[in-house]
């Protein structure tokens, strides 16, 4: 016990001496963490669409609504795995500015578009822009960021977007809707130049062979006067220029320890919206008529942004000091079990209790707040290997843009079948099958450098064998110096002897 735990203690001062924090370093940090503010932005915005409605500029039908607001899952379906492709030939921080850059005007146009066709071109840009943010944030943060302060980070970006989200429903609801797509542009325009002083990843900097860049880019974080060659050369030890090749990251795929947390990963994203999380907080107002609470529709989504906001920057909060996987597991199973109590009381049709429904969604969401919501972005950027970290995550975020739109796009249509308690029950279970998956299956990754995560699923054999033969390799080396000394040394001396 007393040797895990000095173990733990020596890895930790190893990631710290490696992992430094500075000033300069959690400002890029946070500039990269921001970005999401745009795909919460975007969820917020389609509040405006009743408005729209109403404005007599243009018509606007009802099947032009679910458009718009399906929209942005359409896009980020084709959009992930094109970003993650692009990412490596240009660099996550330089793609992450082209996709920013041009989004003030995409929303400056969908505010004064003089018809709807205009609407749709404006909706659609900007939910590419969302989609390539959405792939390549949580990678960029892990690769910039210090592992001891990691989970801070890493949930910034669910925080953001809780923010835009929060911010649309005000806009939305106190202005009109072009007045509100207008402010909406804000923002942008000074986030996409900030991103210009972020540098680019260190990790991808070294794959395509740019050391000296590299070294630049570490300078930048840590400041100019650093040392910089402990964690230049943990980035090279894991690091290759067969990995900025698309096909040699599907080759690398292809091994075992870098397909396992691709497909555990894939199986969280798709199993949480298998959850009902899309129909928790896209259709709010509908789930609790539909139970019978009444609600002002605005409040009801506010209150719900806000409960998810507050728990989100719960977990921002706990979340290196708990770690991610007990996190994790613990809020999967109270989301399981608010949806399985709240179905059941629906499904059995339970007079007088319609408060349940009510308290169970308040449960579920801020269970989703602290954990289900952003710990499974945190492990995007921690858990996914460097050899396939760009390629697994837009392969997980294609397929969770997938699962989303499918699952909000028949929700009324299954609840129209199978009713609402029996939807519920089925949600549960999706939720409880993550909570199982997070406790058998994936790590903890509190406190361990990318470095270290790179092992997690290489069998142990394999580890000790690798090491043993470096250490063989070392032995030898320092042997063969050894005798060539003393080589040196009996020639000396038979040379002295012979004068």
């Amino acid at each position: 016990m007393d040797k895990a735990k000095s173990s733990g203690t020596e890895r930790e001062g190893e990631s710290s001496e490696q992992n430094p924090i500075t000033l300069r370093r959690m400002a890029c940090v946070l500039l990269v963490a921001s970005t999401p503010f745009l795909n919460g932005m975007m969820v917020g915005w389609t509040a405006v669409l009743p408005k729209l409605q109403e404005d007599d500029r243009f018509p606007v039908t009802d099947e032009d609504v679910t458009w718009l607001v399906s929209l942005m899952l359409i896009v980020g379906i084709p959009v992930s795995p094109l970003a993650g492709t692009l990412a490596e030939h240009l660099g996550p921080r330089r793609l992450m500015f082209l996709g920013m850059c041009p989004v003030a005007g995409f929303w400056l146009l969908q505010a004064f578009t003089p018809n709807l066709s205009l609407l749709y071109v404006g909706r659609t840009a900007a939910s590419v822009s969302a989609a390539m943010v959405c792939t390549m944030v949580q990678p960029l943060v892990a690769e910039l960021c210090p592992s001891r302060v990691r989970g801070l980070a890493s949930t910034m970006p669910e925080v953001m977007s809780c923010v835009g989200v929060l911010l649309g429903y005000v806009l939305a609801y106190r202005l009109p809707w072009d007045v509100a797509t207008a402010v909406s542009a804000a923002p942008f325009l000074p986030l996409a130049l900030a991103i210009l002083l972020v540098p680019e990843s260190p990790y991808w900097l070294v794959r395509k062979k740019k050391v000296d860049a590299a070294e630049r880019s570490l300078r930048v974080l840590l400041g100019r006067n650093a040392d910089v060659t402990k964690e230049l050369n943990a980035i090279r030890s894991t690091t290759t220029l067969k990995q900025s090749r698309v096909k040699n990251q599907v080759r690398e795929l292809r091994k075992a320890h870098n397909a396992i947390p691709v497909v555990l990963m894939l199986s969280v994203f798709v199993l949480r919206e298998l959850g009902g999380k899309g129909p928790v907080f896209n259709y709010t107002v509908y789930m609790f008529r539909k139970a019978g609470v009444r609600l002002d529709a605005f409040y009801c989504t506010v209150f719900v942004g806000v409960a998810r906001l507050a728990s989100t920057c719960v977990s921002a909060c706990t979340l290196d000091l708990v770690g991610r996987k007990p996190l994790l597991a613990a809020t999967a199973a109270i989301c399981a079990v608010s949806e399985g109590v709240a179905g059941a009381f629906l499904f059995l049709e339970v007079e007088g209790a319609a408060w349940v429904p009510l308290a169970s969604v308040i449960v579920f969401v801020v269970g989703y707040g602290i954990g289900l919501g952003p710990i499974p972005w945190v492990y995007l950027g921690e858990l996914l290997p460097t050899p396939v970290r760009s390629l697994g995550a837009a392969l997980i975020t294609f397929g969770y843009s997938i699962t989303y739109f499918t699952i909000n796009f028949v929700f009324l249509k299954v609840i129209a079948s199978l009713g609402l308690g029996l939807t519920m029950l089925v949600f549960g279970t999706a939720n409880l099958a993550i909570a199982l998956i997070v406790v058998f299956f994936i790590p903890e990754t509190k406190g361990r450098t990318l470095q270290d995560m790179e092992k997690a699923f290489i069998p142990q054999q394999v580890v000790r064998v690798k090491v043993g033969l470096l250490d063989e390799d070392k032995t030898s080396s320092e042997s063969s110096v050894k005798e060539g000394k003393g080589k040196d040394e009996n020639s000396e001396l038979a040379l002295l002897a012979a004068t």
